[in-house]
């Protein structure tokens, strides 16, 4: 028997639960449909586990369940990622794939919480207007955005409130505020919380970066710096990047939106489950439902007006294509992702940088974005400079010591003794500009356990990508020094990683479907009551963090599909609470 429901919901992390919790409570009956398993608090009572959680990533899905494989060119044989979650670990110490269960990205990210800028949402235009339209990569593809920051303000601001963000607002309708951001974009309202406590490894930054003549603010995370909405603030237990959250004070939808939408009795939530494809009508239009396998095995159908994709937005892409759903071969192209461009430096004050929160530090805006000094590189978008105070555990600071020290016997034990306590950590999110050499499609050769195409990405290092990690690791180098570092090194500015979770593009958004998959809401051109929602939508991609953005994009979607939903109720003749 065929289960029907007003919207099928496939996904339940930082987009999906956001989007079932809005759905539900405006009464729709909403199936929501998740591969992993169902979260709540006490899943996580004791999280404390470097070997579970950051080494074997107990929390991401697995290369026997989701395989994806990567080549860096066409011409290329794609194999399987390396640093992808499997029995050995993972080589480096970033995440090739996103968190399986309910609350998805959220359960392991650091819960850094930014807002684009005004200029992210216009980047080609910026780049022409400074540069010259001729200074942007022959052949790339870069587009503004369908949609501006003053359209998305509102959304940024129900992220913040609504699912806890703390921080301190730089430019509150205009006015600049003492202790924020200057290059802030404009808010409504400040946050809804106070930064979180500063770690000891900070101090030296902002004193460093002060008397550089920067402007240093505290960074903006999702994690509770004071009891909100019934959830207790952090309580500084290092283990926040790459774990969940034992007291629940860093923001995840499986502890926000998702219980709120059980609450209303209109979800069905259906965990250990997969989408095998999507069905459409006879002629590919609209959308009927979903065919999946459930946790004990049995193939199902369910039918809805509307279905909405809001898995890791790779996952979104792999399910497009498996389901034949591509009419203008845009799904896949315009792959973006981030390059760190690590920065380590070892400090003569103690940073006990196991101590806190990643992000209980500050950052730089000075070379962000569009205010990026000119330079002899050809760089032409910035990007913060993130101090990273906390959240250090042994095994993490064994990946990110220095390469000329050997990594085993008594110089492995000497430096961790010498160096660990000192430890300061700097980063930035370099952008890559789209371009069609980067994108994905369905691998001929490897199947997953189903016995459906893994997904294969081609990607590879342009020469800005790596000269975007140059430059803004040489105003690094500039900040270790005056932070009297003894020590410091960098990551290669073309790193051996391809993936980091902040992965985007893939389905972008735009009013033309010849350039794009989907319109500003997230539904798909060609297909009525389709929707992909998430990172994949992303037009550019800027320095900062995508998860708010994420977040904000769902708060869009979901108020549009109620509006659809209401106007489609009132042709019918039937009111909300009828």
């Amino acid at each position: 028997m065929t289960e029907r429901y007003d919207a099928i919901i496939v996904g339940m992390g930082s987009a999906g639960g956001v989007i079932a919790e809005q759905l539900t409570q405006a009464g729709l009956r909403v199936l929501a449909i998740e591969k992993g398993a169902d979260h709540g608090p006490e899943d996580f009572a004791v999280t404390q586990d470097e070997m579970r959680y950051h080494q074997n990533g107990s929390q991401l899905t697995t290369i026997a369940v989701d395989p994806v494989t990567w080549r860096p060119t066409v011409t290329a044989q794609a194999r399987l990622l390396p640093w992808s979650s499997g029995p050995f670990g993972q080589p480096i110490s970033y995440f090739g794939q996103s968190s399986t269960g309910t609350g998805g990205g959220t359960l392991h990210g650091a819960a850094s919480s930014y807002r684009f800028r005004e200029s992210d949402f216009q980047m080609r235009t910026a780049i022409a207007d400074r540069f010259g339209e001729a200074a942007i990569p022959d052949g790339s593809t870069l587009a503004d955005w369908p949609i501006t920051y003053t359209d998305l303000e509102p959304y940024y601001e129900r992220v913040e409130y609504e699912q806890g963000v703390s921080g301190r607002g730089g430019n509150i309708n205009g006015e600049p505020q003492e202790g924020g951001n200057p290059f802030d974009p404009f808010r409504a309202r400040d946050y809804p919380m106070p930064p979180v406590p500063q770690g000891p490894g900070d101090v030296p930054f902002v004193q460093a970066t002060t008397r550089l003549g920067l402007h240093p603010f505290r960074q903006p995370v999702a994690i509770n710096s004071e009891e909100y909405r019934g959830r207790p603030a952090c309580v500084n237990c290092g283990f926040c990047h790459g774990y969940p959250c034992h007291v629940g004070a860093k923001s995840g939808t499986h502890i926000t939106s998702i219980p709120a939408a059980q609450a209303t009795g209109n979800l069905v939530l259906l965990s250990l489950s997969r989408v095998l494809r999507i069905n459409r009508s006879a002629n590919g239009r609209q959308v009927r439902g979903v065919t999946f396998i459930d946790s004990a095995g049995a193939e199902r159908e369910a039918t809805a007006r509307s279905v909405i994709l809001s898995a890791h937005a790779l996952q979104n892409v792999r399910l497009l294509l498996v389901s034949g759903i591509n009419a203008t071969g845009q799904v896949g192209k315009n792959f973006m992702t981030h390059n760190f461009g690590r920065f380590t430096s070892v400090l003569p004050v103690a940073t006990n940088p196991f101590i806190g929160s990643a992000n209980a530090s500050s950052a730089v805006d000075d070379f962000t974005s569009e205010m990026v000094p000119d330079n002899d590189l050809g760089v032409l978008w910035g990007s913060p400079i993130m101090s990273v105070a906390g959240d250090l555990q042994p095994i993490e600071a064994y990946h990110l010591m220095d390469r000329r020290v050997k990594k085993f016997g008594l110089d492995l034990k000497h430096w961790m003794r010498d160096n660990y306590r000192f430890m300061h950590r700097m980063y930035s999110q370099t952008t890559n500009f789209p371009h069609p050499q980067n994108f994905c499609d369905l691998d001929p050769l490897v199947k997953d356990r189903w016995g459906q195409p893994a997904l294969r990405v081609t990607h590879d290092w342009t020469d800005h990508d790596a000269n975007s990690v140059a430059l803004l690791g040489r105003y690094k180098q500039h900040i270790a020094r005056e932070m009297g570092a003894t020590d410091y090194w960098m990551d290669a500015p073309r790193p051996p990683y391809h993936l980091s979770t902040h992965d985007v593009g893939v389905h972008r958004m735009g009013e033309n479907p010849a350039t794009s998959v989907t319109d500003a809401y997230g539904e798909v051109h060609g297909c009525a009551g389709l929707y992909a929602v998430g990172g994949g939508q992303f037009v550019s991609y800027g320095g900062y963090n995508p998860n708010e953005t994420i977040q904000a994009l769902a708060y869009l979607t979901a108020d549009h599909l109620i509006e659809e939903y209401s106007a489609s109720l009132a042709q019918q003749g039937i009111s909300d609470s009828d």
